[in-house]
């Protein structure tokens, strides 16, 4: 019954085993809800033997002669007060086991959901990542973000919804119905048709108004605009036309302004008095039969058949309701659901790495000609961009937007592939290339160090790698790490964790410095830390980072500093997808208004300031 979107979003995760557990102890609970209404009618038949002192079975008989004898049940020797209290416990029990199931069910089915979005961003991880071979990462950034954060929360939360309601509430509403015939056939095909013909009604209005009210409320909009104008420029209108004109004109405005404003405001008018007399008319119906059932000696109807007659049609019209507005909620995720759905079904290019080179290390070289990169909803993240990276200097790379730095630096690393115009490392095609080769040579150093839980050599060391120790203590030496090792209580063997308070200012993006001194990488890209210190921790970082120029790496920097962007000896400044200059900073100052005006959007030490 789901969507074609949703039903191929469940196919993806597969069978949740935490959902076929909920359905079955949902239909136990559908099940126990009109079983619940029988007993309750028992229990008031009772009470009326407790008033009226008659026989066990003439009571027995007074809910529906086709119902489970529930007094049978008991000992025809009990009195009645014990019968009424033996029928209470059971009506206790069976509320407490759907409690307790009712608690059951729903931690299952929140599981189930959490199991479904938790598996889909494992998919959505997955899928990005073999889509960077093909395209940059900053192009699957809006998508894979709008997923992750906007799409499949809905999704998870509608279908949760969904599974609350379906099909434990068709059970109950069909066993409920079932309960009710037995109870009263007339009565409840009645009651049926009326409720029916009652809906309909109901939609048709409903569908009317809602055709007919955007109209109108545009209109009222437009006609109050219009009054307003008239009311402004009464006098300047006067000095052209006659008076009595103007009046004219102003009175049939608010007549029609007067009409429209009505019909919106009262377009719901009509809900309360419809659900008032359908309602009015329900009772006169169900009173009508009563009597005609009254009238009819041979059959059986009383108080307690009514009492548990009304639980099951009540029953059966909230799992309805339920039904009716758990549907309409599922159908509003279906855009998000094939949002989530298209972008694990983008295609993932298959390289023959038969046919490709292995490279090294960029020991020359990365060129870019004319190069365009899209983000997968096809819109340009850069386009026809040509520039030269060479070693052994500090180029940093400034764009207006923050996607299209990244997608640049990205590339470099061999993060996706242009969409046209062609990219060369050491004059080699990277379509040549294999991808892995070219990401093995290129190293990310993220503003938080990228930490994980484990000691400081554990963090400095990947992968196990073997390094002697006067290269270790060079790397942190070079990245400036020894003030902040010696206070540390184990130095290198010091236990820390992502976000460690002991890793004060800028500790722990240093750690990531130290880190890509000793991968050797030819490719280093540095994403420094937006925060700000004092100058002396932030002259120790940019020192830091000028430790990983060397003659055998190509280093580029996103700077955030206005101190780093001074020390780079070259600047690439994009802006609208394109390279709007490149040079030193002292010069794209003197030459480029735009790039004066990002620098002060940038680093003005008082654009925080309130005004």
């Amino acid at each position: 019954m789901l969507t074609k979107s949703l039903s191929a979003l469940v196919r993806r995760v597969g069978r949740l085993r935490q959902l076929t557990y909920a359905t079955v102890v949902g239909g136990l609970v559908a099940i126990l809800v009109p079983a619940l209404a029988v007993l309750l009618g028992s229990i008031l038949a009772s009470l009326v033997e407790l008033q009226r002192t008659e026989s066990a079975e003439v009571v027995a008989q007074r809910i529906s002669p086709w119902l489970p004898d529930v007094h049978g049940l008991l000992s025809s020797e009990l009195s009645p007060l014990a019968r009424v209290t033996y029928l209470l416990v059971m009506a206790l029990a069976v509320v407490l086991l759907m409690t307790w199931l009712l608690y059951f069910f729903y931690r299952l089915v929140q599981t189930a959901a959490i199991d479904f979005e938790v598996t889909l961003i494992s998919e959505l991880r997955d899928h990005a990542k073999k889509l960077a071979t093909v395209r940059t990462l900053s192009a699957q950034q809006t998508a894979l973000t709008d997923c992750l954060d906007y799409h499949l929360p809905r999704v998870r939360s509608n279908l949760s919804r969904w599974w609350r309601t379906f099909p434990r509430h068709a059970i109950q509403f069909i066993a409920s119905v079932l309960i009710a015939s037995l109870i009263q056939p007339m009565l409840s095909l009645l009651t049926l048709i009326a409720t029916l013909l009652v809906v309909l009604v109901y939609r048709l209005l409903d569908r009317m108004r809602r055709t007919s009210l955007p109209v109108v409320r545009e209109r009222a909009a437009q006609e109050r605009q219009a009054l307003v104008g008239l009311s402004l420029q009464g006098p300047l209108l006067e000095s052209v036309h006659a008076s009595e004109a103007i009046e004219r004109r102003f009175a049939e405005q608010l007549i029609h302004y007067r009409k429209d404003a009505v019909r919106s405001l009262t377009s719901s008018a009509w809900k309360t008095p419809t659900l008032l007399a359908a309602s009015s008319l329900l009772l006169a119906m169900f009173l009508f039969v009563i009597a005609v059932q009254l009238l009819r000696s041979e059959t059986h109807f009383s108080v307690p058949g009514a009492f548990s007659f009304s639980l099951c049609v009540f029953a059966a019209g909230m799992s309805a309701n339920r039904l009716q507005r758990t549907w309409r909620d599922i159908r509003t995720v279906d855009t998000a659901a094939e949002e989530v759905e298209r972008f694990l079904s983008l295609p993932v290019e298959q390289f023959d790495s038969d046919h490709l080179k292995s490279i090294q290390r960029v020991s020359q070289q990365a060129e870019l000609e004319h190069v365009t990169v899209q983000d997968s909803s096809g819109r340009k993240l850069l386009e026809n961009v040509s520039i030269t990276f060479k070693p052994n200097m500090l180029i940093g790379v400034l764009a207006s937007q923050r996607l299209q730095a990244h997608a640049l630096v990205e590339l470099l690393m061999g993060f996706g592939r242009p969409v046209s115009g062609r990219m060369l490392v050491d004059g080699i095609l990277v379509s040549d290339l294999k991808p892995q080769s070219l990401m093995s040579c290129a190293h990310w150093v993220a503003s938080d160090g990228t930490l994980v839980a484990g000691s400081v050599r554990d963090n400095l060391l990947r992968n196990g790698q073997k390094i002697a120790e006067e290269e270790l203590n060079g790397a942190v030496s070079g990245a400036k790490l020894v003030e902040v090792l010696q206070k540390l209580p184990d130095g290198l063997n010091t236990l820390i964790s992502p976000g460690d308070d002991r890793l004060g200012g800028d500790a722990a993006f240093r750690i990531g410095i130290a880190r890509a001194l000793l991968t050797r990488a030819s490719v280093l890209v540095v994403e420094e830390p937006s925060g700000h210190y004092e100058t002396q921790v932030e002259q120790q970082s940019l020192a830091a980072i000028a430790s990983l120029v060397s003659a055998k790496t190509i280093t580029v920097v996103l700077p955030q500093r206005l101190m780093t962007l001074r020390q780079c000896d070259l600047v690439v400044m994009i802006h609208d997808h394109k390279v709007a200059d490149i040079g030193k900073h002292a010069d794209l100052l003197q030459r480029n208004e735009l790039y004066r005006h990002l620098n002060y959007l940038r680093f003005n030490p008082f654009r925080s300031l309130p005004e």
